[in-house]
């Protein structure tokens, strides 16, 4: 896995004024925090933080250089947070979690689904329930996305938390959460029939003239 790096200063000014001036320059202010870390707020280049949001996959483990304009130090991270504004998606602020290789954590993971069901071959329809799970593990064993094998689903089977198993990892949702179904083809046709009745019904009726 490629490493991913990061340069951050620490910065004194807190409060609206001194983002809104580090945002002229073409910085982002942050802040770190994690257990037994006193929070910091900090200053990250715009350009490091693209280049990092554009190679880094999600829940990667970053290796933060932080200097406080006398020495450097080294703390592995991961963004806990990203604070954009909605009309161009600009970002600004980042929250960064600082962690310990040695403790778990417990973070989102996407799930994938892959291979072509037997109950898709006889007509039925893939639901996906669940499309992210909660995991702990180490930082280091936290994987990229939860694979699923729905090769083998028929119409009516399904898949549950309790069926997933990962070296290194815990998932955290109930055992008996459905992760991934397949229907028969006729609840499909229903819900399809079924909406345009719903809307003619919520359609409101013209008030009569007196």
């Amino acid at each position: 896995m490629e490493e991913i790096r990061i340069k951050a200063e620490a910065r004194k000014g807190r409060g609206k004024g001194p983002a809104r001036r580090l945002r002229r320059e073409g910085t982002i202010p942050a802040v770190l925090y994690g257990k037994d870390v006193e929070p910091l707020a900090l200053a990250i280049s715009s350009r490091d933080w693209w280049l990092l949001e554009t190679h880094a996959r999600s829940n990667a483990i970053i290796k933060m250089e932080l200097t406080d304009g006398t020495k450097v130090q080294e703390r592995p991270v991961m963004v806990k947070n990203v604070q954009k504004r909605p009309v161009d998606d600009k970002v600004l602020h980042v929250d960064f979690l600082q962690v310990s290789m040695e403790r778990a954590v417990q973070v989102e993971v996407p799930i994938h689904l892959v291979g072509n069901p037997v109950g898709v071959v006889n007509g039925g329809v893939v639901d996906q329930h669940l499309r992210v799970a909660m995991i702990e593990s180490l930082p280091g064993q936290i994987p990229e996305f939860i694979e699923v094998d729905i090769s083998n689903l028929d119409i009516g089977d399904s898949i549950h938390i309790h069926e997933i198993s990962l070296p290194g990892v815990k998932l955290l949702d109930a055992p008996d959460v459905a992760v991934v179904g397949v229907t028969p083809p006729e609840a499909e046709e229903k819900v399809e029939a079924a909406a345009p009745a719903a809307e003619e019904a919520a359609e409101p009726t013209p008030a009569k003239e007196e």
